[in-house]
């Protein structure tokens, strides 16, 4: 490996970067240049065969056909929620009830989306229209959709993240989730300090610094309390209703009864009940994540399996059709036309980023797939050279590795399987815990959120800011960047 080979490794991020932060382009260009540029640098550059990168783009799209549901099931849900009026009053709600009214985009934000995401719930389609309702700017509504968890994500998702990194390097469950746990704290607040720059002026400003920083304190230690004390799988949902329930006892006095939601709440408790039972009890837990499941092969070495029953997306439809029976007016077609018209161009972003993710992920593959040439791989020359170029320093940049595999393929897990081996390896050579080095970069990883295109254009089509993705990319890459290298110097720290 030469430095100009890991210099074009790079050249996907620096391009992306480019077109979203100095073009500011929308996600959907995103993902037409990306895929492409992608596809010929893996062709041209690291000898990739053509059916090897078609094929790795169709599992691509494949593997990102949960979420694709999700969005499109969360689209439509969000767009009949706002069109009969529960989501204002939903908002109402909360205005009524807390004692700070500003303080509600901080229960939304970060109680809320922290523990929807806990929960195994994709945040964005309920919590991006709440934020747009609570007088949120599109964009910023958007961004904090995203914002709100991205500190914390290592350890949600019903602690899939670490169970995934623990199989990935063969380190112990429970020391991995301990370490990602306190690293997860600086994360946290660091997301909670740039909420203010999303909100409208009249809402605080960075008056509500403070309260944000207060809030992710709270979250960040009521998660890392709940996996030191009862494992992972509850530290999401532990640090979002946390924050919650102290909001709501500072405003006990007069918080407003619920029964006039009751309504309004039937969709999200369709939603929410069955997600918790599917993730808590265990015989359901085994049925409908093992044994109800689909299996699909594209790449021989690559299984995707499909779980209807134990995924969000199932429930969604599901709360879907609950809202579509409570709504009053019959004249909901409309919107779900509308719906699905606004969320074309996401979903085929989506697609296409995910398209895109694998096309990196299976460079270097030879047809077949029987033969991997590691110079060839992307992934692979990206943490190499970076091991070799930085030395005693490589601890600062783990976080950013994992930032770089969130950036390109839209998923935290992804960065995992990616780079999750090569910390054991590295932390050999430099005489350094291999368990910190791997929650670097899972907190890293979380952080990319922010920063993915992905992402970012699963919000944009709930909260009326599609096509703004650019301009909200030009905000988060900056800021998961500086995230990710802070996260890297208390690693390094340590």
């Amino acid at each position: 490996m030469n430095v100009t080979t890991f210099a074009l490794s790079w050249s996907p991020v620096l391009v992306l970067a480019i077109l979203a932060v100095g073009c500011k382009r929308p996600a959907l260009e995103l993902s037409l240049y990306g895929v492409s540029f992608t596809a010929a640098l893996a062709y041209l550059v690291f000898r990739t065969p053509v059916n090897v990168i078609l094929l790795a783009a169709l599992d691509g799209v494949l593997t990102t056909l949960p979420l694709l549901l999700v969005v499109l099931a969360g689209i439509m849900l969000s767009n009949l929620l706002v069109a009969t009026g529960s989501i204002e009053r939903l908002v109402a709600w909360l205005r009524e009830g807390l004692r700070a009214p500003r303080h509600r985009h901080i229960f939304i934000s970060l109680g809320i989306c922290n523990f929807l995401e806990g929960a195994s719930v994709i945040a964005e389609p309920l919590v991006a229209p709440l934020l747009r309702a609570a007088g949120v700017k599109p964009a910023g509504a958007a961004a904090l959709s995203v914002i709100g968890y991205a500190g914390l994500m290592s350890l949600e998702m019903a602690g899939i993240i670490i169970t995934v990194l623990a199989l990935v390097t063969g380190l112990p469950l429970a020391e991995l989730g301990a370490a990602t746990a306190w690293l997860s704290v600086p994360a946290i607040l660091v997301m909670a300090a740039s909420i203010p720059w999303f909100l409208p002026k009249q809402d605080g400003g960075w008056g509500l610094l403070p309260a944000a920083l207060g809030g992710g304190l709270l979250v960040g230690l009521a998660a890392l309390a709940a996996v030191l004390t009862v494992g992972v799988p509850l530290a999401g949902m532990a640090g979002g209703l946390a924050l919650m329930a102290v909001l709501v006892l500072l405003g006990f006095k007069h918080w407003p009864g619920v029964s006039r939601l009751r309504r309004d709440l039937l969709p999200f408790v369709a939603l929410l009940v069955p997600l918790l039972l599917v993730n808590t009890v265990p015989w359901l837990k085994e049925l409908t994540s093992r044994r109800l499941v689909i299996d699909v092969s594209v790449v021989p070495i690559h299984h995707i399996t499909l779980t209807p029953f134990f995924s969000a997306y199932l429930y969604l439809f599901a709360a879907l059709g609950i809202a579509l029976a409570a709504a009053r007016s019959g004249s909901w077609q409309p919107v779900l036309a509308s719906g699905f018209r606004q969320g074309w161009r996401a979903l085929t972003a989506m697609g296409l980023f995910g398209a895109m993710g694998q096309i990196i992920a299976y460079s270097g593959y030879g047809d077949g797939f029987g033969h991997l040439t590691q110079t060839h791989n992307i992934p692979w020359v990206l943490a190499m050279g970076l091991k070799t170029y930085t030395g005693s320093l490589y601890p600062v940049f783990v976080p950013l590795l994992g930032w770089v595999g969130t950036f390109l393929t839209g998923y935290g897990v992804a960065s995992l399987m990616l780079f999750g081996e090569l910390q054991v390896h590295a932390a050999a050579l430099l005489h350094v815990s291999a368990v910190w080095l791997a929650a670097g970069l899972t907190v890293g990883s979380s952080l990319g959120s922010i920063s993915s295109p992905f992402k970012i254009a699963i919000a944009t089509p709930m909260c009326g800011a599609l096509g703004q993705e650019g301009r909200i990319l030009s905000r988060t890459i900056p800021l998961g960047l500086a995230a990710s290298l802070f996260i890297g110097v208390i690693l390094w720290l340590l």
